[in-house]
């Protein structure tokens, strides 16, 4: 039993290092920065999706951008995706969304960017009751 154990741990360990090389290697290998704009006053919000592609190559993504928002004015959850194609040195806004929030509001926005089905770059940005 203990053999056994120490084996599936030695497994685990080699199959945990493999993973993590291999997301290390396409992580290095995809130089792409995400973020989420923020614009206006909080009754009237633009939200921006963006991304910049640094690298030397034109590369496929895929992007998830998640928006969430409760309170007293009411509840909303959008869901927004698309593929694109990241120009080589080029910034581009991948969705906007606008919002009206109150002071009992909370909204939680994520943006996710995909390569071969691999998160390479993330973003999010989160509004709580009372902090504003």
């Amino acid at each position: 039993m203990k053999n056994e154990l120490k084996q599936i741990l030695k497994l685990l360990t080699i199959l945990g290092v493999l993973f993590f090389t291999h997301e290390a290697k396409v992580l290095g290998q995809v130089s792409v920065k995400a973020w989420i704009e923020i614009e206006g006053e909080i009754h009237d919000l633009s939200l921006k999706a963006k991304l910049e592609n640094s690298g030397e190559k034109a590369l496929p993504l895929n992007y998830v951008l998640k928006v969430k928002k409760e309170g007293r004015s009411g509840d909303s959850n959008t869901i927004q995706k698309g593929s694109f194609i990241a120009l080589s040195h080029k910034i581009c806004c991948l969705s906007e969304s606008r919002m009206n929030l109150k002071k009992d509001d909370e909204l939680i926005a994520s943006l996710f960017i995909y390569h071969d089905s691999l998160l390479v770059a993330k973003d999010s940005v989160v509004f709580h009751r009372y902090n504003y």
